[in-house]
């Protein structure tokens, strides 16, 4: 199942345009079973090859796509091209990060508060990789729309980088633990709990795959579409 907001009005994303997607009565349903942020143990066990590759094709006309998946990155990283949408890899730890990043695959990382250190906005993986605070985090009212000047740091391909999210909301202790403390996912709690939960019990006459790349076709030229505030690429 698969929601579409052309115009977000979540802090996060406001001005983007967004999508959730879940599986049919479980919102878990697209989300890897292994994914260290799932505490159900229940999701999809494979991708779903005919939205991955719809996925990767919507992109608003001179606009940027993204978004990101807990699935291996081993099984969509050889799809990622200049123009496509950017599945960014959402790694457990900073070492895992690491073997993205050296693969040549975008990565984001779940940060612990104090992993910050003094600065409070940047550190580094154990391979030296500088990792960059979410800048939403920084500033007040900020959106992906403010972002890079309209090209999104998790927008960007072949960066340099890789980016962290402080683990905040009622699952911040699961989330910073990782695999060793299964849950934390931020989707699953408040407003975006509330969508998640009415994606998943929505009704579609179309696939995930047609309803997104006509989503994407609608959009007004130059828009920045989030791809999965919540949900991933698998098959339901």
């Amino acid at each position: 199942m698969l929601k579409t907001v052309a115009v977000s009005r979540s802090t996060k994303t406001a001005g983007c345009a967004v999508t959730y997607r879940a599986g049919a009565g479980n919102r878990f349903g697209t989300c890897p079973a292994t994914c260290a942020l799932n505490p159900t143990g229940k999701g999809a066990g494979t991708v779903d090859a005919d939205y991955l590759a719809a996925l990767l094709d919507a992109v608003p006309r001179r606009g940027v796509a993204f978004t990101y998946s807990h699935f291996p990155f081993s099984e969509w990283a050889g799809e990622l091209r200049d123009g496509r949408t950017v599945i960014n890899y959402s790694a457990d730890t900073l070492a895992a990060a690491d073997a993205a990043h050296a693969a040549g695959v975008p990565a984001v990382a779940v940060m612990s508060p104090e992993a910050w250190g003094d600065s409070g906005r940047n550190a580094a993986t154990p391979a030296g990789v500088p990792v960059v605070r979410c800048p939403a985090e920084l500033a007040k009212g900020f959106s992906c729309s403010d972002c890079g000047n309209g090209d999104p740091l998790c927008a960007r391909l072949g960066r340099d980088f890789v980016i962290g999210f402080t683990a905040h909301g009622p699952g911040k202790r699961a989330a910073a633990a990782g695999a060793d403390d299964p849950g934390g996912c931020y989707a699953d709690a408040g407003n975006c709990r509330i969508h998640w939960n009415a994606t998943a019990q929505a009704g579609q006459d179309e696939s995930d795959a047609q309803a997104v790349r006509k989503f994407a076709r609608q959009l007004p030229p130059g828009a920045i579409l989030r791809h999965h505030v919540a949900g991933d690429i698998g098959a339901d």
